[in-house]
């Protein structure tokens, strides 16, 4: 065998994907468990990890189940593993498109988006560059918009107020809101917030598809007076007719599909007529390569693309990585999420001040990952 052969074979095979790892992030082990509503978060990943061959690691993380998830963990990890061992490390596409094709298989789909997120976040590292550079970046920074998972707890508009009022403060010309999913009182605390905060903050509303079609329309004509700019899901996700008979009646822009019910060609088509205006996307239920179908369908037809951003450490990162390369997108989500995005010895990898998120650069997903604090933390299955 030749010289040049030899080191051809010698750069395959360190660039091969040779392992893959699935664990758990458990809150109890060191950490306080936080609770959300009723319920109490125990954990707060799915963690997956692939390994090359030349010994480069890249991660991924994503929602975990309360109580299920290191016996799922074990269970799903022998068929994603088949699906990517052997393959190109610097090909995410390929072997994403395969770890996601057994996920969906399988009914895998929470581990799949996680593994795909690290074999992304590997070919990053590898290549010496942010996953964002290798999907194509389209700009160096995002206005970021802020929301509260604390706010569906709220029972006056003055805490409505307070919140928003703190957000500017912290910097952010941009809030959503998802009120109470009732016209009267939601639209007093749209006024409250309006005067209290002046014309020049960007506010949205989110109720969480908890209208009918005539308060949707009720409210929809109310906050484009107030200055509203978007209104997101108004409509249960199962009323697609309601949708098009709401498109024509308000004037404010409609952002659907927070819950994935409609497939890509039912938003092509809701896009081109004009029933919405933009999507909502979440990348750790979707996969990257479904979000990146997704984007490009919402760019080729005029629409906005806003990247569901409740998601744990990596994850984040995944959605801010693909908000940087979509020309579809307009906003980042700060999703203030009372710390259960937080992974220990995982940093973040991009930084929110002044209202602008900004990627710190580094290869990959760009954090910085503290091995041995991680390891104490998470159990692998």
């Amino acid at each position: 065998m030749g010289g040049e052969a030899i080191l051809n074979e010698r750069t395959l095979r360190e660039t091969t994907i040779v392992e893959l790892r699935l664990g758990r992030v458990a809150y109890e082990r060191g950490r306080k468990p936080i609770r959300f509503g009723a319920h109490q978060f125990r954990y707060a990943a799915l963690v997956a990890m692939v390994r090359a061959g030349d010994g480069s690691v890249g991660i991924g993380a994503n929602w975990a189940q309360l109580d299920e998830e290191l016996s799922y963990a074990a269970a799903v990890r022998p068929t994603l593993s088949a699906a990517i061992v052997g393959r190109d490390a610097l090909s995410p596409h390929q072997a994403g498109a395969a770890c996601q094709a057994e996920a969906h298989r399988i009914g895998a789909g929470r581990a799949g988006a996680a593994v795909e997120m690290a074999l992304w976040d590997l070919a990053g590292r590898m290549s010496g560059v942010p996953v964002s550079r290798l999907l194509g970046r389209r700009r160096q920074e995002l206005p970021s918009y802020a929301i509260s998972a604390e706010d569906f707890f709220f029972e006056s508009s003055t805490q409505y107020v307070e919140l928003v009022q703190r957000f500017v403060a912290e910097g952010f010309n941009a809030c959503k809101l998802h009120l109470w999913g009732k016209p009267k009182e939601d639209l007093a605390a749209c006024r409250a917030i309006r005067q209290a905060v002046g014309d020049d903050v960007v506010l949205m509303l989110d109720p969480a598809g908890r209208y009918s079609r005539e308060d949707a329309l009720r409210v929809g004509q109310a906050i484009a007076e107030i200055g509203f700019v978007r209104l997101e899901d108004p409509l249960p996700p199962d009323d697609a007719a309601g949708y098009r008979w709401l498109a024509s009646r308000i004037p404010v822009p409609v952002v659907v599909n927070e819950s994935l019910r409609w497939n890509l060609e039912q938003c092509r088509v809701a896009a081109q007529n004009g029933v919405v205006q933009g999507f909502r996307m979440e990348v750790g239920r979707a996969g990257l390569g479904e979000a990146l179908r997704f984007c490009a369908m919402a760019d080729a037809n005029g629409a906005e693309i806003d990247i569901a951003a409740f998601a744990p450490r990596l994850g984040l990162e995944m959605c801010f990585e693909l908000a940087l390369a979509s020309p579809a997108t307009r906003w980042f989500e700060h999703h203030e999420a009372m710390g259960l995005e937080a992974i220990p010895g995982v940093e973040a990898g991009f930084r929110i001040e002044g209202g602008v998120a900004r990627p710190l650069d580094l290869p990959g997903l760009g954090c910085r990952i503290d091995w041995p604090e991680l390891d104490r933390h998470c159990e692998w299955a």
